[in-house]
């Protein structure tokens, strides 16, 4: 099964060593949240990309960008050509992090391919692997959901390994099983900063497995943007070893 190596930033940041276009040693941060992919507007000048201006929903807010062609990408055994990304500027992030990021790889390209990441190694893997807990998922043309009950409640959350928690919109909680925690707190993302307050869910399943009590951000859903989904579940929320994504029985796996 063919590897690659990464580092980890913050305990659930994949940034692995990538060539974009004809530049080597380009940092990618690799997030089945994002949909369509998005590189840094220093990259896209470096490139002499050329695009057109347009909006994109983020679950926040709509935002403005450019959207330019990418003629390559390429990390591990994974190589997409001449496909639609989106610009911004990861500076912030960057900062964040401790480190330069370069392009936010999403799944427009993770999601053709059957990819284990080993988190004690520091390791991906391109195939699916056998782990003790399973759970389908619901593969859409741009995100991946799974279940997670919660009281008399199933909600249905998008699955992001870019995100460090749980994170639900305050209108979609109605049936959960929950206690109110802390005070109200911000956060950055590439959208800005937003406003959450804390919950703790008393109980929590995905699959057979029991995953709570498990704290969560609440935000409110930017007016005029509607989703299929009541929030969003991080990966280091079920605290893994190793994670598996296998695209063609649409399951997810973990390893605790």
């Amino acid at each position: 099964m063919a590897e690659t190596p990464f580092k980890l930033y913050h305990g659930y940041v994949i940034v692995v060593d990538g060539r974009i276009g004809n530049l080597d040693h380009q940092n990618l941060l690799l997030d089945t949240g994002t949909n369509p992919s998005i590189i840094d507007k220093n990259l896209s000048t470096k490139l002499g990309l050329r695009g057109t201006t347009r909006g994109i929903s983020l679950f926040q807010q709509n935002m403005m960008s450019e959207s330019v062609t990418l003629p390559d990408l390429e990390f591990g055994s994974i190589r997409r050509q001449n496909f639609p990304v989106m610009v911004a500027d990861f500076s912030r992030i960057g900062t964040g992090l401790g480190t330069r990021i370069d392009a936010v790889v999403g799944l427009d390209v993770l999601g053709g391919t059957n990819f284990t990441v080993d988190y004690v190694k520091q390791r991906i893997f391109f195939g699916a692997s056998a782990l003790p807990h399973t759970v389908s998922f619901t593969a859409g043309q741009q995100f991946i959901g799974v279940n997670l009950k919660s009281g008399g409640r199933q909600l249905h959350l998008l699955l992001d390994t870019g995100t460090p928690q749980l994170v639900l919109f305050e209108n979609h909680l109605r049936g959960a099983d929950y206690v109110s925690n802390e005070r109200p707190g911000t956060g950055q993302n590439i959208s800005g900063e937003v406003s959450y307050e804390s919950i703790v869910l008393l109980q929590a399943s995905i699959g057979a497995q029991q995953v709570g009590p498990q704290r969560a951000s609440v935000v409110a859903s930017h007016q005029g943007i509607t989703t299929d989904f009541d929030g969003l579940i991080g990966i280091s929320c079920l605290r893994p070893k190793r994670i598996s994504f296998d695209f063609d029985r649409q399951m997810f796996g973990w390893s605790d």
